[in-house]
């Protein structure tokens, strides 16, 4: 069976579009919709352009899709929508099927594990009317333990304290969390949060147009009303005070306690001790790290795509084994573009570029890295999910603390209190963190050995964690093979990765978008394929 699911929508609250294709079980390409667009989330958008790619990816016509599916359950005429969308778009209209938002959460971290029998849990703002579930995943699939409805929402209260804090809800949410290092969680939250036995009740008088018979404001009115903290709410652009990041640190622990609880209630009441997680919420690696690091928890697993990005994914899973497929798990997030030498070449040459061809790119990268450059990386399959795992990074040394602010400021142009990760060997994880785990998809943080504090300082965050990423040689053996060199040449397997795009861009998709970032920003050098390109200084001075 040959298996489309999508993510996004026709309205301008909808985001992350994106498209999964699985043919007999199998996933064979994924794309979010605003790497090809170039417009970050690209709201209100249907993924044309993620789906034109996976057909062409798998040799298919979409005569040759069995089903589209979509997760939007509740979502009126959307059958009739998207039929009309094909019809008008690709000349053919496939069979249209809707699937439950949290339902598809679900079976995008389930079917990422192989695990017999583990709990699910899902939270975000809200998907079909839901804010959280709990599942119980085994050898039948998912099934459904709990619901948490809209506006009881982890999701809403993370989103109004991201708004209250001057950032955008929906988007700058992992800013708040970067800034809690930062802070004292001296605020009580509970009268906006409270903690239940059993899991937690957000008072939702205090958010504004989250009920059922109001609409949600949009992303540029306050989400937050009066919110109970002896805090003025910060316009955008101007100072952070000390009191803003204390308020973030309490917002955050705050979380972890809510999701802490719900979590206990439900290991106890299964008798579970394997965790997997999805939905925007589960993109909180600190609240992660708090639920690896639980006594009643064995294994913790979260998927590449927690974002609506996963929906594809998930909706695509949960048709393929309705119709009868056995999905096969997923082992890594490398399934969207990828250029050969001779597309490369001709954007380079379009562009007026110059450049020179290697006969080893890592080993290139690695020579200027060595140097202290900063290096754009172009290779492969591009990532499918937010982070960037080696495939469209932004590559540097983490040796100099300094390092992550000039990245911060010549190439991100973002906040200072940004923390960026390291990408280290799998087999080496332990070396320099403590109680590591396989983390392949930069979801979870650890806390660094003292060997990773002394030598690899901008890698480290203000707490002394690191939001790390594990490095398989079966799954990406040329990012792998360049940080070995890394290591060879410096004693410190290890290097800083973050994604290749300026601030407020998507992650480069296709070579001229690289070369955008190359030439737009403060990058002193980049690896496309086998082609590198250097500016005058890149020493690193």
């Amino acid at each position: 069976m040959n298996i489309l699911g999508l993510s996004g929508g026709i309205k301008i609250g909808n985001q992350d579009g994106a498209a999964a294709l699985l043919v007999d079980g199998q996933l064979v390409a994924a794309a979010e919709e605003e790497r090809f667009l170039g417009i970050k989330f690209a709201n209100g958008q249907l993924p044309r352009n993620a789906i034109a790619f996976c057909l062409d990816q798998a040799s298919l016509a979409v005569e040759d899709l069995d089903a589209v599916v979509f997760a939007g359950s509740t979502y009126e005429r959307f059958e009739e929508i998207l039929a009309d969308y094909f019809a008008f778009q690709f000349g053919h209209a496939p069979p249209v099927v809707l699937v439950d938002h949290h339902c598809a959460h679900a079976a995008s971290a389930w079917y990422g594990t192989d695990w017999d029998e583990g709990l699910v849990l899902t939270m975000d703002f809200s998907g079909d009317r839901k804010a959280t579930t709990v599942s119980r995943g085994g050898p039948g699939g998912l099934v459904e333990i709990e619901a948490i409805h809209k506006p009881n929402s982890l999701g809403i209260f993370y989103s109004a304290i991201t708004q209250f804090l001057g950032f955008q809800r929906d988007s700058d949410e992992y800013k708040v969390m970067g800034m809690a290092a930062y802070g004292e969680p001296r605020f009580e939250l509970d009268e906006l949060l409270a903690i239940t036995p059993g899991g937690y009740e957000l008072q939702h008088r205090f958010v504004r147009g989250i009920t059922s018979d109001l609409p949600s404001p949009s992303k540029q009115e306050r989400l937050f009303g009066e919110l109970p903290v002896p805090v003025r709410p910060r316009s955008p652009g101007t100072e952070i005070t000390q009191d803003h990041f204390d308020l973030a640190a309490s917002a955050q622990l705050q979380l972890e306690r809510a999701v802490v609880s719900l979590l206990e209630h439900h290991l106890a009441a299964t008798g579970l001790d394997r965790v997997a997680i999805a939905g925007g919420v589960g993109l909180n690696c600190l609240m992660n790290r708090t639920i690896r690091g639980h006594e009643a928890v064995s294994d913790l697993f979260v998927p590449p795509v927690c974002s609506d990005a996963g929906l594809a994914l998930g909706a695509a899973l949960l048709e393929s084994r309705r119709q009868g497929d056995v999905p096969s798990t997923y082992r890594h997030a490398f399934w969207g573009p990828e250029f050969s030498a001779s597309e490369i070449r001709e954007v380079l040459d379009r562009a007026g570029a110059g450049y020179r061809e290697v006969e080893d790119p890592g080993v290139a990268a690695a020579e200027l890295i060595e140097r202290g450059a900063i290096v754009g990386w172009f290779q492969g399959r591009m990532e499918y999910g937010p982070r960037a795992l080696g495939c469209r990074s932004i590559l540097a040394s983490p040796r100099r603390a300094e390092m992550k602010d000039e990245i911060n400021s010549r190439i991100k142009f973002r906040e200072e209190f940004r923390p960026l990760a390291p990408s280290i060997r799998h087999e080496q994880g332990s070396r320099f963190f403590v109680d590591y785990a396989d983390s392949p998809y930069m979801t979870q943080c650890f806390a660094a050995t003292e060997e990773t504090a002394r030598e690899a300082p901008a890698v480290v965050h203000a707490d002394g964690t690191s939001r790390l990423q594990s490095v398989h040689s079966d799954t990406n053996a040329a990012y792998d093979e360049l940080i070995a060199e890394v290591g060879r040449r410096t004693d410190l397997p290890m290097v800083l990765n973050t994604s290749l795009n300026a601030y407020n861009d998507p992650i480069a998709c296709q070579p001229h978008q690289a070369l955008r970032t190359y030439f737009a920003t403060g990058l002193d050098a980049i690896v496309l394929g086998p082609f590198v390109l250097e500016k005058t200084n890149t020493s690193g001075d």
